[in-house]
């Protein structure tokens, strides 16, 4: 997980560097005084430099949010001491247990996802604006997207703290082992609920930063 971890911050690494030169290189396409061929050309290329770069991006995020969505769930299935082997469940059909990881996944998903979409909002606009408003925006985009990652588990443990208050007389681990697909069920749709939530505080952050960022600048 440490060694995805670090692949991952790699990716977003070179992707920030690559779209501030892409910020930069837009504002030549936008105000530099060639021929309306040209221009659309460039702007045509940027276009698709930007959406595989955001393809990048989305794909390394999109293992790293499987792969530690599933793990977190493990560790949360497992922290009584009782082994619940996710994979062999499934291979043994049991649709409780792919119901719930199905749901960590979509949630992991959608709350990383609010991340990339700051990102996306800010590079479709990108051409429109000045280079301190886009690397503004890029900054907070990926500030929020950090803070997603940071998050998405939060989302998760958070539907498993509150179910162990409600259902202190129930063992859900033995529940799930016993495929009682109701437990998977209802697991998965507060997950999945809660994670909505969460996705819609985390743009909300993206917001503060980006207007604390454009603040600063303004001072100077």
């Amino acid at each position: 997980m440490r060694v995805q971890a670090c692949r991952l911050s790699r990716v977003l690494a070179l992707g920030a560097m690559t779209l501030g030169s892409v910020a930069a290189f837009a504002q030549d396409v936008a105000y530099t005084a060639e021929p309306s061929t040209a221009k659309l050309l460039g702007g045509g290329i940027l276009q698709l430099i930007i959406a595989i770069i955001q393809l990048c991006i989305a794909l390394a995020i999109a293992a790293f949010a499987i792969n530690k969505g599933l793990s977190l769930l493990t560790n949360l299935l497992n922290r009584t001491g009782k082994n619940l082997d996710i994979w062999q469940e499934i291979r043994n059909k049991n649709v409780a247990v792919a119901l719930i990881g199905a749901a960590v996944v979509i949630s992991y998903c959608n709350v990383i996802g609010s991340g990339i979409g700051s990102i996306a909002n800010v590079l479709n606009a990108i051409a429109r604006q000045s280079l301190w408003t886009s690397v503004t925006g890029l900054i907070a985009a990926f500030i929020n997207l950090f803070v997603a990652i940071a998050v998405a588990s939060f989302a998760i443990t958070v539907v498993f703290r509150v179910m162990d208050k409600l259902t202190n007389k129930m063992d859900e681990v033995a529940e799930l082992k016993a495929n009682n697909i109701a437990v998977g069920a209802i697991y998965g749709g507060l997950i999945i609920g809660v994670s909505f939530l969460i996705a819609a505080g985390v743009s909300s952050i993206g917001m503060g930063v980006n207007a604390v960022l454009d603040a600063i600048v303004s001072m100077f």
